[in-house]
C-alpha cells in the first residue's frame, strides 16, 4: 500500500509539472489571428520586393538596350572616323605622288616629249585633291567631335547601369 501511495503521489508530481510546463506554452503561442497577421505583413513585404525587383529589372532592360544602341553608334562613328582617316592618308599619298611626277614631267615638256597641258591638268588634278583632303580632314574633324559626345552618352549610361546594379545589390 505504501508502494502504491508513493506511486500516485509521484503520478500526481509528474501531472502537475506537465500541466505547469503546459501554461507558458499557451502563454507564447500566438493566436490564429496574430498568425494570419504576421502571414499577411509578410505577404505585402514579399510583394513589395517583388515590385521593386520587377522595376529594377525594367529598368536594367531598358538601361541594356540603350547601352547597346549607344555602342552601335559609338562603332559606326569610330568606322567612320577610321575610314575617312585612311582616305586622307590614300589622298595625301597620290598628292606625294603627283608632286613627285611635275618635275619629270615638266623635263619632258622641256624635252618637247610631252605636252604642256599635262602639266596645268596634274596641277588642277593636285589642287582638287588637296580640296579633297580639306574636307575630309573637316568631315574628320566632325566625326571626332561626335564621336567624343556620343563616347560622353556611353559612359553615363554605364555609370546609370553600374549605379542601379550597385543599388540593387546593396543589403537591405
Amino acid at each position: 500500500m505504501k508502494r502504491s501511495m508513493y506511486l500516485c503521489a509521484l503520478l500526481v508530481m509528474f501531472f502537475a509539472n506537465a500541466s505547469a510546463q503546459q501554461a507558458p506554452r499557451d502563454a507564447v503561442r500566438p493566436s490564429s489571428e496574430q498568425s494570419l497577421q504576421e502571414l499577411v505583413t509578410e505577404v505585402r513585404q514579399l510583394r513589395a520586393t517583388l515590385q521593386r525587383m520587377n522595376a529594377a529589372v525594367y529598368k536594367g532592360q531598358v538601361l541594356l538596350e540603350r547601352l547597346k544602341l549607344q555602342q552601335e553608334q559609338v562603332t559606326r562613328i569610330s568606322r567612320d572616323v577610321a575610314q575617312v582617316r585612311e582616305e586622307i592618308q590614300e589622298l595625301k599619298s597620290v598628292q606625294q605622288r603627283i608632286k613627285e611626277q611635275i618635275p619629270r614631267v615638266q623635263e619632258g615638256v622641256e624635252a618637247g616629249v610631252k605636252h604642256a597641258s599635262e602639266i596645268a591638268e596634274m596641277k588642277r588634278e593636285l589642287e582638287q585633291l588637296s580640296q579633297r583632303e580639306h574636307w575630309s580632314m573637316m568631315r574628320e574633324t566632325r566625326l571626332n567631335t561626335e564621336l567624343d559626345a556620343e563616347r560622353a552618352i556611353l559612359n553615363d549610361l554605364n555609370e546609370k547601369l553600374n549605379a542601379l546594379v550597385e543599388i540593387e545589390m546593396a543589403p537591405k
